[in-house]
């Protein structure tokens, strides 16, 4: 009788389980609806195709686009004039060639460029279009395909087009069948439709069935390579691998993060003991070593532990700041172990095996230390700020005015000053090796930067504590807690909030793969998890400031 309760128990969770997020689901269903309804776009099937042909750029628009950008450069000034009003005129589908043109040698053709782009209202944000393709993930309609095809190659942002992406992965297979129009953009003269057939067909799980998927992975283009490949290895396909290995070469050292990651994850602890470097030569020598591990580990691989990486156990890893201690508890709260003895800890990442990687601020260190506490590898660092271990071994690190990363031996193989020479307050290293921190010259604003530190955005932000990582969505959104506000936000990709959360002072704040926020706060001691609609459903309180908290 025991045994039948206890079964019809772990029942009657599931049951539940399974009801939360059937619910969580029909809550981001119903929001996305009102978002379309609220900007007049009808939110049936075929009012979602009318929506996303609207914003589409057909191949005849390209041509004639060509044609008037030409003119903005033309000798006669009429002319000239013409072409910029008739773009203006255009509106949203001629802004993608309009960001090509404003690039462009002849500065007439430059200057107009930019005109016309700082004029035309954009008819359609991204976060509409995100939106609708997620609905049409959903509704499915006839011609979905189709439409989504047409309209990746002008999705900008690259969430935007891992929106798109997904929705095709939804609609690519009918009746058990490949749907024949994404089979045939495999071979579209478009890198991003031939792209996003390959990962599409991958992720709905048909890639044995179509004889031509494959050949992307020998794709002229390294971009469609890397994503075909990685939902190629994600899909359980050991081909994908040495194609993946060998871009770790021939892409840019900024673009080879999704690869490293995923071929780290795989590798564990033989992954092999060297750094990607800048050269030429270390490039070579970092691929030949990869080679070398996939040709003594190939038979032996597990991929679905790309699959399980993904999957969180429910423990939670809290820093309490004055005492110095980092508790790990489980989902009862009951602490499973701690390490006592940090000086000032402002920020701390889990690592396998129940290590612990810190930055001790008042310490000048960043020390990764076991679950006995003893330190078992450090680097010592002037008022470290943040500590991230990434993908590839080695260890990114922020301070006040730089931004660095480390190797096993403790060598600085990149370092990066932040942004105008601001103030360094949250920082992170992002998985296609852009660097995302919050810095300060008179107020707070947010920088994505690349590994040379161009930027690539910015926007103004309010946040007024230092220490710890800035929370970037795999969207581009950016996580923000406004402490003086008593609020979380969320930004889009272009700084606008599109969602809070009332709470106490929040001084740090991650959002967690169901979709809730975790989030801390120094007058409460406490932290909590905050459902959609910023209600609490689980909390850890404290007797002293707890300034972070991580799930894994």
């Amino acid at each position: 009788m025991r045994i039948l309760r206890t079964a019809a128990v772990s029942g009657l969770a599931l049951v539940l389980l399974a009801a939360m997020l059937r619910a969580d689901k029909d809550d981001s269903v119903t929001r996305d609806e009102r978002t379309l309804r609220e900007a007049g776009i009808d939110t049936d099937g075929p009012g979602l195709l009318a929506f996303l042909r609207k914003n589409t750029t057909t191949d005849a628009d390209v041509a004639s686009l060509e044609a008037l950008i030409k003119d903005l450069g033309a000798d006669r000034f009429r002319v000239r004039e013409q072409a910029t009003a008739r773009l203006i005129a255009v509106g949203e589908r001629a802004v993608s060639l309009l960001r090509v043109a404003e690039k462009s040698r002849d500065p007439e053709v430059a200057y107009r460029a930019r005109r016309c782009l700082e004029q035309i209202k954009q008819g359609a944000s991204e976060a509409l279009l995100a939106t609708a393709a997620r609905l049409l993930a959903l509704r499915k309609p006839d011609g979905a395909a189709k439409v989504l095809l047409d309209y990746v190659p002008f999705a900008e942002q690259e969430y935007l087009v891992e929106e798109v992406r997904t929705a095709l992965a939804a609609v690519a297979v009918r009746d058990g069948k490949p749907d024949p129009v994404v089979v045939e953009a495999l071979t579209d003269r478009h890198p991003a439709r031939r792209a996003a057939a390959g990962v599409a067909l991958a992720r709905a799980g048909v890639a044995r069935k179509v004889a031509g998927l494959h050949k992307l992975l020998q794709d002229s283009k390294p971009r469609v390579r890397l994503v075909v490949g990685l939902a190629l290895a994600r899909a359980r396909d050991k081909d994908a691998l040495p194609v993946l290995i060998a871009l770790l070469e021939e892409l840019p050292a900024a673009e080879i993060g999704e690869a490293e990651n995923l071929l780290f994850t795989l590798a564990a602890d033989k992954a092999p003991e060297v750094s990607a470097g800048t050269t030429p030569e270390e490039r070579k020598k970092y691929r030949a070593a990869w080679d070398d591990w996939y040709r003594a580990h190939k038979d032996g691989l597990d991929l679905a532990k790309l699959g399980d990486a993904a999957r969180l156990a429910g423990h939670t890893l809290v820093l309490l700041l004055d005492e110095g201690r980092a508790v790990d508890v489980d989902r009862d709260n009951k602490p499973r172990w701690q390490v006592e003895g940090l000086k000032f800890p402002l920020d701390a990442q889990y690592l396998p095996g129940d290590h612990l990687l810190v930055a001790e601020y008042q310490g000048g260190r960043v020390s990764e230390r076991n679950r006995k506490g003893e330190v078992v590898w450090e680097k010592r660092v002037l008022q470290p700020l943040v500590a991230q271990r990434l993908p590839n071994g080695n260890t990114f690190i922020a301070t006040s005015n730089q931004l660095s990363e480390v190797d096993k031996s403790g060598k600085e193989v990149w370092s990066q000053t932040p942004p105008l020479g601001g103030r360094v307050m949250k920082a992170v290293r992002l998985r296609n090796g852009h660097v995302a921190c919050v810095t300060e010259v008179g107020g707070s604003r947010f920088y994505e930067i690349d590994r040379d530190g161009n930027v690539i955005r910015n926007f103004p932000v309010q946040l007024s504590t230092s220490g710890g990582r800035i929370d970037v969505l795999p969207n581009g959104h950016v996580v923000v807690p406004e402490k003086d506000n008593n609020r979380v936000i969320e930004h889009n990709v272009q700084g606008r909030r599109i969602w809070e959360a009332p709470f106490e002072q929040p001084i740090a704040a991650v959002r967690l793969g169901n979709g809730h926020t975790l989030v801390t706060s120094y007058q409460s001691k406490k932290a909590v998890e905050l459902d959609r609609n910023g209600k609490p459903v689980w909390e850890y309180e404290s007797t002293t400031r707890l300034t972070r908290a991580w799930r894994h």
